[in-house]
């Protein structure tokens, strides 16, 4: 399945670390995500967060873009939080494509 990044940002006052609301919505989506993802067939190989810059990205193997657009308003995570949606592909990926490049340049 394709990989993609989901990013995430809020704001200091709607961080879930300061703000009631947002907490609350996080201790929800964190009972929540497995049934959700897997509803919505997506699978998450990652997920990090950078509490002091108020972002995350999740990383995530989906069937298209849309898919995880379905899960995030599912899952309320769009509530709080602007995100995007970006394919990924791995180092290797990019390797490979310089060497393909780099192979038919004429000599």
């Amino acid at each position: 399945m394709p990989l993609y990044g989901l990013f995430g940002e809020h704001t200091v006052e709607s961080c879930p670390l300061y703000n009631e609301k947002s907490r609350s919505t996080v201790l929800i989506i964190s009972e929540r995500i497995d049934e959700v993802a897997k509803r919505h067939g997506v699978r998450f190989l990652g997920m990090y967060h950078s509490a002091l810059e108020h972002t995350f990205v999740w990383v995530a193997d989906a069937e298209d873009a849309h898919r995880l657009q379905r899960f995030a308003m599912d899952l309320d995570i769009a509530s709080f939080n602007a995100l995007k949606i970006v394919p990924l592909g791995t180092f290797n990926d990019l390797v490979e494509a310089c060497k393909r490049l780099e192979s038919s340049k004429p000599r």
